[in-house]
């Protein structure tokens, strides 16, 4: 059987992390930010947190102790719970 983060690595997803609590967590490039996906499995993933750069984005997932929300400049969250704005920001 081929290794799930082969196959995530071929859809765009990088920087690999096992979160306390969250699950499986990467990093993914979209259109206008990066992600930092949540629970991430072959079939999708639960939610992101959107942050403008790469950089940004790097730093909460290595940092991030799976409580509450990552830390940093992230913009909007997406995904289980529905939609929300950083109340940092």
């Amino acid at each position: 059987m081929k290794d799930p983060k082969e196959y995530l690595k071929s859809e765009g997803y990088f920087n690999f992390r096992e979160v306390p609590g969250r699950g499986l967590c990467a990093l993914s490039r979209f259109l206008f930010t990066t992600g930092l996906v949540v629970g991430l499995e072959e079939s999708g993933y639960r939610g992101r947190y959107c942050y403008q750069t790469q950089e940004e984005a790097e730093i909460a997932l290595k940092y991030w102790d799976g409580q509450g929300d990552p830390l940093g400049n992230w913009l909007k969250y997406k995904g289980e719970g529905g939609e929300r704005e950083n109340s940092e920001k």
